[in-house]
């Protein structure tokens, strides 16, 4: 298997393309980087890091993402997200370095235990091109919410 790299349109990094199989008839199929997330929480109301960690595999897998960078913030509490170090890091990542596109968790309350926390994430994703998904809320169900939840509050 041969892998070649092209500019993303939409932004300064590369897309790495995975050319299957070595044929002259070749297909071209798009391989999106990511990274992880897992946050475990002092009451142990969340999976383990490691059950968190597998489901992520077998998500990333099955939709052919490619794991560039892991992040872990355990026993972690589940308000305020910008207490975490290790989601300052994905963050920074998204406005700096561009290493990846999406951010994979296992749960969305694996980010925060308050929704309008995770539609923060989500937004400022949604402002550097970047996605938040995981196996059970796609990234367009997790925008779509972010979005109502803008609107909601923006006629109070």
């Amino acid at each position: 298997m041969r892998y070649l790299t092209a500019p993303r349109p939409d932004a300064r990094t590369f897309a790495i393309a995975q050319i299957i199989p070595d044929r002259s008839d070749a297909i071209i199929g798009r391989v999106a980087r990511a990274a992880t997330y897992i946050r475990t929480d002092p009451e142990g109301k969340l999976p383990s890091a490691w059950e968190q960690r597998e489901a992520l595999e077998a998500y990333a897998t099955r939709e052919q993402y490619e794991i560039v960078a892991s992040y872990e913030d355990l026993e972690a509490p589940g308000f305020l997200l910008y207490h975490r170090l290790d989601l300052k890091r994905a963050i920074a990542n998204i406005k700096e370095e561009e290493d990846w596109e999406v951010l994979l968790v296992a749960h969305p309350r694996c980010v925060s235990d308050t929704e309008s926390a995770v539609h923060e994430l989500v937004h400022k994703f949604s402002l550097y091109n970047n996605r938040l998904e995981c196996p059970v809320r796609s990234w367009e169900e997790f925008l779509s919410a972010m979005k109502s939840y803008r609107r909601e509050m923006s006629r109070r």
